[in-house]
């Protein structure tokens, strides 16, 4: 009767561990899919500063390439007209950012390699990056930081079905 005890006490902790143990994860497959920025935290020298994001963009993983597309500021971008002047295509032009190439997921860390961008400088200096991420369900929260540690950009995304 004792060792039956024992026995389910031990069936019920593990149970119990597996079903209450955190649902974040850093699996290099739960970042593969659609994500769309939400919501950003920027903290500096200055303080820390949260704001929705408003404006369109796309982040997507595939198995080992990803592509990202976003509009940066706050403010809708104009409409051109038919007929736009250079100083209306520059300023469309500007609050665009895009970039797509290779991605390798190493821990807790996405390590990026730039393929082709809107910036040519990008390609040029064939530029890597890295940030740490977590996956909660169907958010994404990658964090990014700089050397001196001055800075961190939060930015949660949502996964877009």
């Amino acid at each position: 009767m004792r060792r039956i005890i024992t026995i389910i006490v031990l069936v019920v902790a593990a149970v119990s561990f597996l079903a209450f143990r955190p649902a974040t994860t850093t699996d290099a497959t739960a970042v593969e899919g659609v994500w769309k920025s939400v919501h950003v935290t920027i903290t500096n020298d200055e303080g820390t500063e949260e704001r929705e994001i408003t404006q369109p963009n796309l982040l997507i993983y595939t198995g080992s390439h990803y592509a990202t597309i976003f509009v940066v500021g706050q403010e809708p971008r104009a409409e051109l007209p038919e007929d736009p002047t250079d100083e209306q295509l520059l300023a469309a032009w500007r609050q665009l950012r895009a970039n797509a190439g290779t991605y390798e997921v190493k821990g807790n860390e996405i390590h990026t390699k730039v393929t082709v961008a809107k910036n040519p400088n990008a390609t040029a200096e064939q530029a890597e990056n890295s940030v740490s991420f977590e996956v909660d369900g169907d958010t994404l929260v990658q964090t990014f930081t700089n050397d001196a540690g001055t800075f961190k950009l939060v930015v949660k995304f949502a996964r877009v079905e």
